[in-house]
């Protein structure tokens, strides 16, 4: 059995609401940059569930023999589960999270949607295009000072980059790109300006695409990618509670 890093565990929190909540981590990190949504979430009486996507929490290695059919499969069995339990199950994805929770909602009669720094659009898209196809990783190259705050914040995310895994998830986006306008129910998408791997298009491409009659679109002027631990990280809370006490009617 594969050993999972003790940060990088999933977390679960009942609820005594008819409503629960399914939080989706992003690429190569872990249900700990979820937390604090869930704390949150927890504090308001809803039910949460973070998850550990497959490859995800061990090594890199884990993560390259894995593709998006296989996260998003986990999510939609994990989405399955909640749902005997909960009346409502609303998915809340952050990075490719947010990719995977906006594929279930089109595949599964989610009530409602939560998108966190959507990457349909990278902001250096040719950074991906590999000068060397024999190249099996690429390195984050995280300064040590990031290293050092990831280590205080409790986080677990891979250094390393398994180029196979990543060119699913480039597949797996424009593959959702053409699934957006089936889209109905209430969405809310959320984007910081300043996201230095998200391209910010994404977040008005996303609002554009999608068919809900309600939907709303939230920019963050300051955080960068990781905004479950950033200063305006209040905002979003807040306007994730505004969201989640509307009923779900589109």
């Amino acid at each position: 059995m594969k050993q999972i890093d003790k940060r990088a565990l999933p977390f679960e929190y009942m609820g005594n609401s008819a409503k629960g909540c399914l939080l989706i981590h992003g690429f190569s990190g872990s249900p700990a940059d979820m937390r604090p949504l869930g704390n949150y979430l927890k504090k308001r009486g809803y039910g949460v569930r973070a998850l550990l996507l497959p490859g995800h929490g061990t090594k890199p290695q884990d993560l390259a023999l894995t593709d998006w059919q296989t996260w998003y499969q986990a999510v939609e069995t994990e989405y399955l589960k909640m749902s005997e339990d909960y009346k409502e199950v609303v998915p809340i994805g952050f990075s490719l999270g947010a990719l995977l929770a906006l594929y279930l909602s089109v595949k599964q009669n989610a009530s409602q949607v939560i998108s966190l720094n959507t990457p349909l659009f990278f902001r250096n898209e040719e950074y991906f295009v590999l000068k060397n196809p024999d190249c099996e990783y690429l390195s984050k190259q995280r300064s040590l000072a990031e290293k050092k705050r990831n280590q205080l914040l409790g986080r677990f995310s891979y250094e390393e980059i398994p180029v196979k895994a990543f060119q699913s998830l480039l597949e797996f986006k424009e593959l959702l790109k053409t699934q957006l306008a089936k889209i109905k129910i209430p969405v809310l998408v959320v984007q910081t300006k300043n996201d230095g791997l998200v391209n910010p298009i994404s977040a008005q491409f996303l609002y554009d695409s999608i068919k809900s009659k309600r939907k709303k679109l939230v920019w963050l002027e300051k955080a960068e990618h990781l905004l479950t631990f950033s200063d305006e990280l209040p905002l979003v809370l807040e306007e994730i509670a505004l969201f989640l006490a509307k009923s779900s009617g589109n």
